[in-house]
C-alpha cells in the first residue's frame, strides 16, 4: 500500500492540525460510500460482526492527512483504520483500501496477531493483499502495466506484502522478503472470511 523503499522505516502516526477541510469532507465521504455501497466492505463488516468484533465506522474508521507514501494503515493499539484523506482520491482506492485494513481488523480479531512477531506481520500483509483487490489482474495489467499471466497473483501479493513491511518496520527489503517467504504458503493459502479469493 506503500511506495517502494530500499529499507524500511516505523511509522508512527502524529496527531495533525495539517488536515485540508475540503480533502477531510471528501475523505468522509468516500468512506461512508464505501460502508453503504462496496459489497467486500460490507462483507468484511459482516464477517467481523460475526466474529463478535462489531465496527463501529464513526469509531474505528478515521479520515486524516498522513505520510505521502501511505494510503491508509490498522492501528492496532486503538483497533482503528486510518484512511488517508490526502492520498485516497478516488472511490475505487478507498474501497480496495478500506476492505485491506478491514482484513487486517478481522486478523486481529480472529487470532489476535503480535503486531510486533514480523512473520504475524507478514502474514497479515500477506492475506490483505490476497483478498483486498490490491493484486486483482484487471488493477495490475491496466492500472500498472504488469500483463503477466502466470504466477502473477502470487508475485504481486509477495511484492504487496514486502512494501507494506517496509513501511512500518525498520528493517531491510531482504529481511522482510525473507520473513515473507517464510509464512507465505500457509498465508497466501489462508482465505478466511472468503471461501476463496475473490474475483
Amino acid at each position: 500500500m506503500a511506495e517502494f523503499m530500499e529499507r524500511g522505516e516505523e511509522y508512527h502516526r502524529k496527531t495533525s492540525t495539517d488536515s485540508n477541510s475540503r480533502a477531510h469532507r471528501k475523505c468522509k465521504e468516500k468512506l461512508h460510500r464505501a460502508c453503504r455501497e462496496s459489497s467486500y466492505v460490507r462483507f468484511m463488516l459482516d464477517a467481523m460482526s460475526n466474529l463478535g468484533c462489531e465496527v463501529d465506522p464513526e469509531k474505528h474508521m478515521v479520515c486524516e492527512p498522513c505520510d505521502p507514501k501511505l494510503i491508509g494503515g490498522f492501528d492496532h493499539d486503538t483497533k482503528e483504520m486510518f484512511l488517508c484523506e490526502n492520498t485516497i482520491y478516488t472511490q475505487k482506492a478507498m474501497d480496495t483500501v478500506l476492505t485491506h485494513e478491514l482484513i487486517h481488523a478481522f486478523d486481529n480479531c480472529r487470532v489476535k496477531y503480535n503486531p510486533d512477531n514480523v512473520r504475524h506481520l507478514a502474514c497479515t500483509e500477506i492475506r490483505a493483499a490476497n483478498l483486498s483487490g490490491d493484486c486483482f489482474f484487471s488493477k495490475e495489467a491496466f492500472g500498472r502495466f504488469r500483463f503477466k499471466w502466470k504466477a502473477h497473483q502470487q508475485e504481486c501479493v509477495k511484492e504487496r506484502a514486502v512494501k507494506s513491511m517496509l513501511c512500518v518496520r525498520d528493517m531491510s527489503k531482504q529481511e522482510a522478503q525473507e520473513v515473507v517467504e517464510s509464512v507465505f504458503d500457509a498465508c497466501f493459502n489462508d482465505t478466511e472470511p472468503f471461501e476463496r479469493i475473490p474475483p
